[in-house]
């Protein structure tokens, strides 16, 4: 809202009965145009307006003055701020609420004006409204806070950096010294935020510098999806000298809160081998830009590639190969420029994005995106790389949620074998596994049995958690003690895996200050090929151990007695809450209508309630029921019949509750049969078994 003065009160009045002149004090008349009108001074452009955040804007834009004899005196129009115009501001009565202008900050701003022409002074005022929108608020860095800048977050989840300030030509900017760039491209990430339009083509310029060559790639993160990726890396590298980094981005809905984020981990192979470098950032920028629809482009179409082919290499050397670019009759092609670029060797499967660019000479600019998938070349898509460790920690993720807060340091050292170990010093292990990662990605395909071998020891006596992510997630306790011991795991899901992770946070206050050695990882084809129902437990009655199983929070070992094969486990902890120990197996599909029985048969040593769980992925049905477990070995069973068909269910006892520390629970059956409804129903109408 404009304001306009009224000289009223008497301290203003005085002020200007000094200066000699009374014709301030006249009443001044505003009109919805934005121009104003007294017996002094005319003034122009006082409308109200709103600018977006990091947009730089100056409050004297588009304000005109003029005296009473109609002379312009905008040149004597000045900005009233704290620093200069202290006086003035408490005598309009604003001082103690007033806040300088400032383009970077978002809010809304009552800026007042002061006009000074032959002893007359005239004060006007506006509101000027600072919003988020496409650019990056402080994209100039020249707030700053002491963190360092405002609007702005380092995150290091895989690398070690420092962030300080630097002062050039007396203006301060971020400067990051990097020990470490990790294995990943996330490993360091200084972010921000923005709002982008679905439709809405944006250019992103970052202006940059590093004392040795140092690769960086500027992208968006859908925060309401789980910080995913909108695009693949645009990559760069920043030599000695500052120059402009420009990307494109072109937005396929409307993001209220996108996270805007340079990477500077593990990007392009030849900028990233060595132990230290100097970044420093002049300035972000992004601006929406005016495309050109009329130009066709063919040939960038998305490829995949992996590591140390000789197709890989081809396009390297021509990423032009087989692209054309018209405007009708008219070939363009000869005017492509390719922006950005993609990585030969990759530590993981990156995801990169060229721009294919032609600029028309009227201004608009064509463009078109290509998705480049770089993967990581291994003996078979299932094979950890570097599982051995003999390559230090090379292709191995550290991801570290520092805000939560998790810390960590990754290293390698010698290993049993003398070949090497990841080592992982857990500084501050926060409260939850995924707090703290070690991780690769690897394919595992659906319906396909494999067996998981783990040989790792810790500082003390905890365990650990193995995570395979196929649609849902997998989990399998791992045993730590202070010796190195072998851990095998059995997995099969009915969707593919493509995620691999060791969970190392939490361990409770033992883990502050402790370390975790993995001296081997491998996966391998399991020779029993065997597959089942999916609604099948797989080795029901634990003749094979805990293959196929899943456990947390306690880890079970394998035996046999009169009663049969089994598994079993003694509590280590007391826990209020069941399913914080778990026995179970996961990725289970149930049909609607078809009646299923549990079969169950255990002990355990103290008297007790263990509660039976499946719990489906889309959440839609469910089924639940509790037995009284004694010390002697029994037999329950269970029907139940699913409303809706249920896909990815976790099927499984929840073990965990009062009074169980010490106590000892063995299983010797948890199996799985249908009753009627399904193919068992049909078998025995045909008058088969």
């Amino acid at each position: 809202m404009r304001k306009n003065l009224k000289i009223a009160c008497s301290s203003l009045l005085c002020l200007f009965l000094a200066a000699g002149t009374l014709s301030a004090c006249g009443e001044t008349g505003t009109s919805d145009s934005g121009d104003s009108s007294s017996a002094g001074f005319t003034w122009t452009g006082l409308e109200d307006v709103t600018v977006a955040a990091g947009d730089q804007y100056d409050p004297l834009d588009g304000i005109t003055v003029k005296n009473a004899a109609g002379t312009d005196i905008t040149s004597g129009l000045t900005v009233l701020t704290l620093d200069e115009n202290e006086e003035e501001l408490t005598d309009l009565g604003v001082y103690d609420d007033y806040e300088d202008f400032n383009y970077n900050i978002t809010g809304v701003y009552t800026v007042w004006y002061m006009a000074e022409d032959g002893g007359t002074t005239e004060f006007e005022s506006r509101e000027v409204t600072v919003e988020q929108q496409h650019n990056i608020a402080n994209g100039d860095f020249s707030v700053t806070n002491n963190t360092g800048f405002y609007n702005w977050t380092l995150d290091t989840p895989g690398g070690t950096a420092t962030l300080t300030k630097v002062t050039e030509n007396g203006v301060e900017k971020p400067k990051f010294e990097i020990s470490s760039v990790g294995n990943s491209w996330f490993a360091m990430q200084y972010m921000s935020q923005c709002n982008l339009l679905e439709g809405e083509t944006y250019k992103i310029t970052v202006r940059a510098k590093s004392d040795t060559a140092k690769s960086f790639a500027f992208g968006f993160e859908n925060v309401a999806n789980n910080y995913s990726m909108m695009q693949g890396l645009t990559a760069f590298t920043a030599d000695s000298e500052y120059a402009d980094y420009v990307s494109y981005y072109t937005a396929d809905q409307d993001y209220t809160n996108a996270k805007a984020v340079l990477y500077f981990g593990y990007i392009l192979e030849g900028s990233d081998v060595k132990d230290s470098y100097d970044l420093t950032l002049d300035s972000i920028k992004i601006e929406k830009i005016e495309r050109c629809p009329e130009v066709t482009f063919e040939g960038v179409e998305n490829e995949s590639f992996y590591t140390g082919t000789d197709e890989l290499a081809a396009f390297l050397a021509n990423p032009l190969e087989g692209v054309t670019a018209k405007n009708g009759d008219t070939d363009l092609t000869d005017r492509i420029e390719v922006v950005g670029s993609v990585a030969s060797t990759v530590m993981e499967r990156n995801n990169f994005t060229l721009a294919y660019i032609v600029e028309n000479e009227n201004g608009p600019m064509a463009i078109a995106y290509r998705t480049i998938v770089v993967y990581l070349s291994r003996e078979h898509e299932y094979s950890l790389a570097n599982g051995t460790f003999d390559r230090n920690i090379s292709f191995w993720v550290q991801d570290v949620n520092a805000q939560n807060p998790g810390q960590a340091e990754f290293s390698w050292v010698a290993g049993d074998d003398n070949e090497g170990a990841a080592q992982i010093h857990i500084v501050n292990p926060s409260t939850d596994g995924w707090h703290i990662q070690f991780r690769q990605d690897v394919t595992m395909a659906a319906n396909t049995n494999y067996i998981i071998t783990i040989r790792a020891k810790a500082s003390y006596a905890r365990s650990i958690t193995l995570e395979i992510n196929a649609g849902t997630n997998y989990s399998y306790t791992v045993p730590l003690t202070t010796e190195y011991t072998e851990t095998t795991i059995y997995f099969s899901a009915p969707n593919t895996a493509n995620g691999f992770r060791f969970l190392v946070g939490g361990g409770g206050s033992n883990a502050n200050d402790s370390y975790i050695w993995i001296d081997s990882a491998e996966i391998e084809l399991d020779p029993d090929q065997t597959q089942y129902e999916a609604w099948q437990m797989i080795n029901p009655e634990f003749a094979q151990g805990m293959r196929q199983w899943g456990s947390e929070g306690t880890a079970f070992t394998a035996g046999e007695d009169d009663n049969g094969t089994y598994v079993t486990t003694t509590f280590a902890n007391d826990t209020d809450a069941g399913w914080r120990i778990q026995l179970r197996q996961d990725g289970k599909s149930f049909k609607a209508g078809v009646t299923y029985k549990l079969v169950i048969k255990a002990s355990s040593t103290v008297e007790r309630d263990i509660s039976f769980e499946i719990n489906p992925n889309n959440g839609e049905w469910s089924a639940s029921s509790s037995f009284r477990f004694t010390s002697e070995v029994q037999t329950f069973e269970y029907e139940f019949t699913p409303t809706v068909d249920t896909s990815g269910s976790r099927v499984g006892l929840l073990l965990g509750g009062s009074g169980i520390a010490g106590s000892t629970f063995t299983i010797y059956q948890f199996e799985i049969v249908e009753v009627s409804g399904g193919e068992a129903d049909a078998y025995a109408m045909a008058g088969e078994t």
